[in-house]
């Protein structure tokens, strides 16, 4: 036989592969190679159980059987290039190691013993691909799954486990209690599957896949079809592929969503943000343009008239630019441009001189602001308007809610006491707390007290008190709120003396 002869040959005997398992077909051997036609389209076998296989999967995926093999006749070929080279794969065969065992099994306790012993084995990893919630919640709960991964999470093997499945409320907590109690890595499908299948893969080495015949069952048994083990690289890689590509499309449409969330919330808070601005700003500006023209226009007001009128005026301007003030912190803050002008300052005339500010504001009320100290100057390094805008929001804030008896302003050094209390382990701060006997904090907004826009009443913009920790935490310092034993509450916070 001549070279060009031998040649010709060799190719002949190699040109044909099994389409399920890539197995090298010789075409001498003709009687050994099973030939089907499929949905029109002819495919060559090296055994019925890849003919058996293939046809399940064909009646199982249908038309996106074609899109996930892509351009290649057969599924195996884009993982035999990527994960084993040609002379490595031509000997296994040749050897017939590690031989293909593929199995259809139409006994669904047989097949159900069968998926829980391959997760009982596992290794290292176990995916799960889940084409329904009820199919999650069935096999996780219904089918002692849970239990199992437990056992397993809690064993010596570090087994990672990862599902995907479609949301469901029904499912929400359940899958919220895996991820944060057992660590399992869980994911939302970013949309349903048209496929009936679950799809659970051990170690890379060994797959099943379940058909779903009846998903509105609560037994596992009865919701499951025909099912196919198998141990062949090619099939099982297969499956992998599928589930490491809707693994990513899930983790895009996440971020996706977050992104979506985040831009849905910013475009509300800006609106809440707006509205409660202007609701705000409207507030000082009708008595101050009301009473200048009452003023304007009746000649007859004598000297305590009018006195009272510019009183309320001024006061009402301060409102304002109290309220323009916070709108403008919260713009740079937003944007970064926050910034504080540190020197040295005495904490203790700061708020004498903040408490002197209020008092002239505070006749219509039966309170009475009272400062105590433990010494009689303690300083910082701070922004001396910043820490006064601190003291006249928490101030006004204990006013606001309280209607009669004192309100304490106390500053301290702080003790090992009061640092164990806040978790601050610097005794080198200056401890403010502004005690009140108002009608304390709601428990609905404790939580959240110093994030934007959280109010106590319906009145006010909510955004005092995320101001006042963003200027203490600029500082330093720590700032937290707490509801009293007996009556009303006591906010505090902490400012690093000087060195």
């Amino acid at each position: 036989m001549h070279a060009k002869e031998e040649e010709e040959e060799q190719q002949e005997q190699i040109m044909l592969k099994c389409s399920l398992c890539g197995k090298k077909l010789f075409a001498k051997e003709s009687s050994n190679i099973i030939i089907e036609t499929i949905s029109g389209s002819k495919y060559h076998f090296d055994s019925p159980q890849c003919v058996m296989m293939f046809k399940r999967l064909n009646h199982v995926y249908g038309a996106n059987l074609k899109n996930f093999m892509g351009t290649s006749q057969f599924i195996a070929d884009p993982f035999w290039d990527r994960t084993i080279p040609t002379e490595e794969e031509i000997k296994e065969i040749n050897q017939e190691i590690n031989k293909p065992d593929i199995r259809v099994i139409d006994n669904r306790e047989e097949a159900l013993k069968i998926s829980m012993q391959l997760i009982k084995a596992a290794k290292n990893e176990i995916l799960c691909l889940f084409s329904s919630a009820n199919a999650f919640y069935r096999r996780i709960v219904m089918a002692d799954g849970l239990d199992v991964m437990r056992e397993i999470l809690q064993s010596d093997q570090e087994v990672k486990i990862r599902i995907l499945t479609p949301f469901d409320e029904k499912i929400s907590d359940l899958v919220d209690n895996l991820k944060n109690s057992l660590k399992i890595d869980i994911k939302y499908l970013a949309e349903p599957l048209q496929l009936k299948v679950t799809i659970i893969v051990v170690d890379r080495t060994h797959s099943m896949a379940v058909e779903l015949v009846n998903d509105n069952v609560d037994s596992s048994i009865d919701a499951m079809g025909l099912s196919t083990y198998s141990n062949s690289k090619s099939t099982v890689l297969y499956y992998v592929s599928i589930f490491e590509s809707l693994w990513k499309q899930a983790d895009i449409y996440k971020k996706a969503e977050d992104l979506y969330d985040q831009l849905k919330h910013k475009n509300e808070t800006q609106r809440e943000f707006l509205n409660i601005a202007a609701h705000e700003l409207r507030n000082p500006i009708q008595p101050i343009l009301g009473l200048a023209e009452v003023m304007l226009s009746n000649k007859n007001l004598n000297v305590i008239q009018q006195e009272e009128l510019l009183r309320i005026i001024v006061n009402n301007a301060k409102k304002l630019h109290f309220l323009t003030n916070n709108l403008l912190d919260i713009a740079r803050i937003d944007e970064n441009l926050f910034s504080l002008e540190l020197q040295e300052l005495d904490i203790v005339q700061l708020a004498n001189d903040a408490i002197k500010e209020i008092r002239s504001q505070i006749n219509d009320k039966k309170i009475k602001i009272v400062l105590k100290c433990s010494d009689n100057s303690l300083n910082v390094i701070g922004d001396k308007i910043r820490l006064n805008q601190v003291f006249l929001n928490l101030i006004n804030n204990s006013i606001k809610y309280t209607n009669e008896g004192d309100i304490v302003v106390s500053i301290k050094r702080n003790s090992s006491e009061n640092s164990k209390s806040n978790n601050d382990n610097n005794d080198n701060v200056a401890l403010v707390q502004i005690i009140d006997k108002g009608l304390g904090i709601p428990p609905t907004i404790i939580q959240k007290l110093f994030s934007k826009f959280t109010k106590g009443s319906k009145t006010g913009t909510g955004l005092g008190l995320f101001i006042c920790k963003n200027i203490v935490e600029g500082h330093g310092g720590k700032i937290w709120a707490q509801n009293n034993t007996d009556k009303g509450a006591t906010f505090s916070f902490t400012i690093p003396l000087k060195q």
